[in-house]
């Protein structure tokens, strides 16, 4: 919707358009040149696509748990620590991200939650 003469849109409504978009978060073209150095072949639009879309489903798992272990803690702030527990926390994050390194994450456990269940009982 315009306003004035100038025609320009309403910031509001912008901000609807882009949302949901993946091209916004990762580039086309640095995936498809991540994604040619690791196997030489030809990379097609979809495919970048479809690794963009799960790149930001994942994103998203970890920001949801960190969120919530940041709401478990009293903190309205989420931290490395809390994107680390949130990593820890979820088996199939844990299961892909068992290797990766967080900086000011603080240490990760090697038992899973319902083996420390087990234990305590």
């Amino acid at each position: 919707m315009a306003t004035g003469k100038g025609g320009k849109k309403d910031p509001q409504s912008q901000a609807h358009d882009t949302e949901g978009s993946s091209a916004s978060v990762f580039k086309s073209s640095q995936i498809k040149k991540i994604l040619k150095n690791c196997s030489k072949q030809r990379i097609s639009k979809d495919a970048c696509k479809a690794v963009s879309a799960v790149l930001i489903y994942i994103m998203s798992e970890i920001m949801d748990g960190a969120r919530n272990t940041a709401n478990a803690d009293g903190k309205k702030k989420i931290l490395p620590k809390h994107i680390n527990s949130a990593i820890c926390k979820d088996v199939e994050l844990n299961h892909i991200g068992h290797n990766w390194i967080i900086k000011s994450g603080g240490v990760k456990s090697n038992a899973l939650p319902q083996e420390l269940n087990k234990k305590s009982d």
